[in-house]
């Protein structure tokens, strides 16, 4: 099968960067897993990221039909998405430059997030070739749940509104944001494609619970509640601490312990002073509220650590808390849902959708804390309903969410814009 080559544009979210640190997460492994697979459905994805440090190659293979191409516009050093933005005409050089430097005969661009959707939409007017857009995120969908906490610039949603009117197809990964498009951007229900987030089903595995937990040196006695993700305000794991908070004030003999994995590695001898700035703040107010909710012994942060790793945690865990904000998708709870645990998650977002409610775990209110300690009670003192969650987590992602079957249906967008 010929391959046809396609262009990624996904600025802020280098597929190959360590995962765990601000704006390093969900969209990072999207673009890499997606990228990675299309090649079996007959495309060859270059992936242009914007330069993080000078030691990064310049070009890196994701696989044998997909590479990573870095931007050397800006700093190279970790750029807060909010400073991103300022460097658009710059990329869209750049990358224009780069495209007839290598000669590339791209058949379509695609970009990620919205300030990427801005570049390749510049793209597309000079190269004339379709033009797919994946948001991973909705400036006004994000400014109603978090307020004035949103760093996001002004001119965000403009540029979104631009996209929407102008892309040939849309990604929305979820029903939700396909509603969100059609409510808040008066988007074209015809030119939007609903195709969720996938999982590494290789990757992502259950494990002998007393194996994982031998692994992550916590005992077995303990109800242990597994978090997994960027250390930010977003993320609620303030309203998890609150609930735990809640919990073992009335009820203090609870063998309730959570474990937070997230963050940059420890011993990360990356220098990102942005970076290390944006993670600490969120880490300082995270251990007020320990000491506020006399949870210090109750509590263990890991750091970020390797994805190969992650399913020992998730093994670990009897339940998977996911407590966000804001979500757009929530690729951690395929994660977790993929290594057998189940799931109790916010009712916002993508976790609408992909968390059955009393199939594979439970819903509540975001920033509730009384109810997440209520469903959290409610799978300590129904450990059957737990443990019949657990059962139905892997089937079920393993029949909606495999990356090949995901992959599979982005390239049918791909062949429809191209035919």
């Amino acid at each position: 099968m010929a391959t046809l080559p396609i262009a990624f544009i996904s600025i802020h979210g280098d597929p190959l960067a360590p995962l765990g640190g601000p704006s390093h997460g969900g969209q990072n492994v999207y673009v890499r897993e997606l990228s990675h697979h299309l090649g079996t459905y007959g495309f060859r994805v270059d992936v242009f990221s914007r330069w993080e440090s000078p030691d990064q190659p310049p070009t890196e293979a994701i696989g044998p039909t997909a590479q990573v191409i870095r931007v050397q516009v800006g700093p190279p050093q970790y750029l807060p998405k909010e400073q991103t933005i300022l460097f658009l005409p710059e990329l869209v050089q750049w990358i224009a430059r780069s495209w007839e430097e290598r000669r590339a005969d791209y058949r379509l661009v695609h970009g990620h997030y919205y300030f990427s959707g801005a570049v390749a939409m510049a793209l597309r007017a000079q190269k004339s070739v379709p033009f797919v857009q994946t948001f991973h995120s909705l400036g006004l969908v994000k400014r109603r749940a978090l307020g004035q906490q949103d760093p996001s610039p002004t001119q965000r949603l403009e540029i979104e509104r631009r996209i929407v009117r102008e892309a040939d197809r849309i990604i929305a990964t979820t029903p939700q944001e396909k509603q969100d498009l059609m409510t808040a951007y008066a988007a074209d229900a015809e030119r939007i494609r609903v195709i969720p987030c996938g999982v590494n089903l290789d990757l992502f595995r259950p494990l002998p619970r007393q194996e994982a937990r031998m692994y992550i040196n916590l005992p077995e006695e303990l109800f242990l509640v597994t978090f997994v993700g960027r250390l930010e305000r977003r993320k609620g794991i303030d309203t998890l601490l609150e609930a735990m908070g809640l919990l073992l004030t009335e009820r203090p003999d609870l063998p309730l312990h959570a474990v937070i994995v997230g963050g940059r590695p420890k011993g990360s001898d990356d220098k990102q002073p942005e970076m290390e700035r944006e993670e600490t703040a969120e880490c300082q107010r995270l251990q007020a509220l320990l000491i506020h909710y006399n949870l210090v012994d109750r509590v263990t942060f890991t750091g970020g650590l390797p994805q190969n790793v992650l399913r020992y945690y998730y093994s670990a865990g009897d339940v998977t808390v996911i407590p966000s904000y804001y979500e757009p998708f929530g690729m951690t709870a395929l994660e977790a849902l993929a290594c057998g645990s189940s799931v109790i998650a916010s009712r916002v977002g993508g976790l609408k959708t992909t968390v059955l409610e009393g199939r594979v775990g439970l819903q509540f209110e975001p920033q509730n804390a009384q109810d997440l300690a209520e469903k959290l009670l409610y799978l300590m003192e129904h450990p059957e309903v737990n443990a019949r969650f657990r059962r139905n987590a892997r089937p079920y992602v393993e029949r909606h969410y495999s990356w090949p079957s995901i992959a599979e249906r982005v390239a049918a967008v791909y062949r429809e814009l191209l035919s």
